[in-house]
């Protein structure tokens, strides 16, 4: 078996990428995908390295012969190894040309017998790089076509702060009030939800937008539409538009290809400065194949037949009106085959159902919400700002924020990082029902872990020292501030017995990934020993004795019920087993 590796920082992986690894796979048994780190400590990376080998699993989940793994160290050393004879190097320009070969000049004086093949970039592709990928989101800019859609989820998320969820359904499903309903839960949980409807906004082209292009566009519309659609003002007429197009499927077709450029830009400028969660209210989502917006996340508003006919007789339509619309539209059942269509395609998305009928129980939106926030908040930031909103506290939280995501993305931290935060969030989400003060509980899960320094024991006093300083800074009380320190130190530094609920329900957070499955124990287990690999395999497994010692002579692992039960049984076997192995 032949095996080449491909060696890239994937700050993110875009389509150019893909391509060379698919060219590459083409032509070798199996291709490792390596994700490095640029020894310059100095280097700014926009993700971290966990991040980056995650984005790269999903953007290549299609390739059945590629492995994707991070490394460290030069690319030639891993390479040796591991017995991996070839080093693929894709190229773009001349630039990339001279770059690539002092790289593979470099490997050959170490004498390891590595040898380097070029793969040069396609025409098409020559101009996506993860640099021009991230100065377009910068600029509120569409990256659907240079990257997959998780990647493009990931660039909203960590860079603009915005998380996209197409909303869609049938003509009169109420899709409308649904996006304000969601707005009004957002308010109540501290969140900000944006209902972006694009009726209105195309409402805006055709009627009141002056720029000289939307101009144009009205201009072209009447040309196409006729005369008749013309008002004085130079306006369109939409409700005799609407008459012509929403009664033939092909000139509704023409009215799409003329809006879809012009609608595009305005959503985006709907979008620029903004952040949140944004809900992207259309109803011609999956027909129009438009779901890459939302990166093929969905909520889908169902609807009875009965409720459906009352409400579109409620606006005035006759019997045979609504039988026009209804044809010339897809059902419910297309509408959702389109979307598992693109969710398929792409190995990626979600759609979320809510029944709309004039019977539906009301108290699933709330459900539904909480559901989408948990999926979508990939970072927390949603979260964040919600829980600042909520306690009240002084100024924005987007400097904070930041330093979350910087301390907890260090290249040092293997397990103890972002996605431990956002794990233990979920476990916060599903036991706050038992918390006294679920706020103070969050705030300090938040900080929990902000420090991690070598050969420190005291990383969870300056941790709670941290916390307890933003909540003063924030004009929070010294009860709230004091708390929250309690919390850090009693409840996850782990060296004596919780004192309240609250305390016992952190601990018992941090400790859920004790009582997970074999296989996320052990690779949880496999990540502290990176965490802690500066100190040699001997010390490692004498102080890992203690500390799953410790545990095991616990009464029990956990403090509370609603994790007992759960996580128990399994925790005791996994600490077991890793004992029995150091």
């Amino acid at each position: 078996m032949v095996r080449a590796m491909y060696a890239f920082s994937g700050d993110p992986i875009t389509n150019g990428h893909k391509d060379v690894v698919k060219r590459a796979a083409d032509v070798f048994d199996e291709v490792i995908v390596g994700i490095g780190v640029n020894p310059d400590k100095s280097f700014k990376y926009t993700f971290s390295l966990a991040e980056r080998e995650e984005m790269a699993k999903k953007a290549l989940v299609d390739i059945s012969n590629v492995k994707v793994i991070s490394f460290r160290g030069m690319l030639v050393d891993y390479a040796y190894e591991q017995k991996i004879p070839v080093i693929i190097k894709g190229v773009r320009n001349a630039e990339d040309a001279d770059y690539e070969n002092n790289l593979d000049q470099i490997g050959r004086s170490q004498k390891l017998g590595i040898d380097t093949h070029i793969l040069f970039a396609r025409p098409e592709l020559m101009h996506i790089s993860s640099s021009n990928v991230k100065g377009i989101q910068a600029a509120q800019g569409d990256v659907h076509e240079y990257v997959h859609p998780y990647i493009k989820q990931c660039l909203e998320a960590r860079m603009s702060g915005q998380y996209m969820v197409g909303l869609t359904g049938e003509i009169c499903s109420g899709k409308s009030y649904i996006g304000k309903k969601l707005e009004t839960i957002g308010q109540e949980y501290g969140i900000e939800v944006h209902n972006i409807e694009l009726d209105h906004v195309g409402h805006e082209i055709l009627e009141s937008l002056t720029d000289p292009i939307y101009e144009d566009v009205r201009t072209q519309i009447i040309k196409t539409f006729e005369e008749k659609t013309k008002n004085k003002d130079g306006t369109i007429n939409r409700k005799v538009l609407g008459e012509i197009v929403f009664n033939n499927q092909k000139e509704l077709e023409k009215l799409n290809d003329i809006m879809y450029t012009p609608l595009m830009v305005r959503l985006r400028r709907e979008l620029l400065g903004k952040k949140g969660l944004f809900l992207i209210n259309a109803a011609l989502i999956a027909e129009s194949d438009w779901s890459y917006l939302n990166n093929n996340n969905t909520l889908f508003v169902d609807v009875d037949e009965n409720s459906q006919e009352k409400r579109m007789l409620k606006r005035g339509l006759t019997t045979e009106q609504i039988k026009t619309r209804l044809n010339t539209q897809y059902n419910s059942a297309e509408k959702k085959s389109k979307l598992i269509n693109s969710i398929q395609r792409d190995n990626h998305g979600m759609i979320w159902t809510l029944d709309n009928s004039d019977d539906a129980n009301c108290q699933q939106i709330k459900t539904v919400f909480n559901q989408i926030i948990s999926e979508m908040d990939i970072y927390g930031e949603l979260r964040f700002r919600a829980l600042w909103e909520r306690i009240n506290a002084d100024g924005t939280p987007d400097e904070e924020y930041k330093r979350i995501v910087q301390s907890y993305s260090q290249s040092s931290r293997f397990y103890h990082d972002l996605e431990h935060v956002i794990t233990g969030i979920n476990a916060y989400e599903e036991s706050k029902h038992l918390m006294e003060e679920p706020n103070k509980v969050l705030f300090a899960w938040f900080y929990h872990d902000i420090i991690m320094k070598k050969k420190s024991q005291v990383d969870e006093e300056a941790s709670a020292e941290i916390a307890y300083n933003v909540c003063r800074q924030a004009v929070l009380s010294e009860g709230f501030a004091k708390n929250v320190k309690e919390l850090i130190i009693f409840g996850t530094k782990h060296k004596e017995i919780p004192k309240t609920i609250d305390q016992k329900l952190i601990s018992d957070i941090d400790l859920a990934i004790f009582g997970k499955t074999p296989g996320e124990f052990d690779e949880y287990n496999k990540d502290i020993w990176e965490e802690w690999s500066w100190v040699g395999r001997e010390r490692f497994a004498d102080g890992r004795k203690k500390v799953l010692d410790k545990f095991l002579k616990r009464q029990s692992i956990y403090f509370t019920d609603f994790f007992k039960e759960r996580y128990e049984e399994q925790a005791k076997e996994n600490l077991t087993r890793a004992r029995s192995a150091l």
